[in-house]
């Protein structure tokens, strides 16, 4: 019977061994089932980050592409602004019946226009202070022509949708 005492000792070790193990494997498991959510968690933050930062960086880049863009269209301002009195000289002479200046001029302006050049000749429009400039007034009798361009004195140009010289202008005043 002593050696069915041991052997039940010895099973009940091993099995008390086997819990134990078990256990020990258990907490060794939840362990590195903690230290995994942990990795996943860091690894999320860092994929999170890496998205907002390719975010940013592709923004950063349209927006450097839209200024220089912007930057292009306008390169050439000061150029056009210093070719505005040429441009008006050889428009004062061309009632004058000079042919050859009259091809000249329309060569610049072609040239020009083809650069994003416009002019602004604005009579018949209503009056804008933000578009036009107003050296005075016409007194009118038709109320239609009141606070309307009737008379441009100096023709304004813009470029690329930006005014670089407003249009000089005559403004009817209606009088009854």
């Amino acid at each position: 019977m002593k050696d069915t005492e041991n052997d039940n000792e010895i099973v009940e070790e091993e099995l008390d061994d086997s819990v134990v193990a078990e256990e020990h494997a258990g907490d060794a498991i939840a362990k590195l089932k903690g230290k995994l959510k942990e990795a996943e968690g860091k690894a999320k933050e860092y994929l999170d980050g890496w998205q907002r930062s390719q975010a940013d960086f592709t923004n950063i880049r349209k927006r450097d592409e839209e200024a220089k863009v912007e930057f292009l269209k306008f390169a050439n301002a000061d150029l056009v602004s210093q070719l505005l009195p040429v441009l008006d000289s050889l428009e004062l002479s061309l009632p004058h019946g000079n042919k050859e200046l009259e091809v000249i001029y329309k060569q610049l302006l072609s040239v020009l226009k083809s650069n994003g050049f416009e002019e602004s000749n604005p009579v018949g429009e209503r009056f804008d202070p933000r578009l036009h400039e107003s050296i005075g007034t016409i007194p009118t009798d038709k109320s239609e022509d009141d606070h309307k361009i009737l008379e441009v004195v100096q023709k304004g140009y813009i470029l690329q949708g930006k005014i670089i010289r407003p249009a000089k202008v005559r403004i009817g005043e209606f009088k009854e």
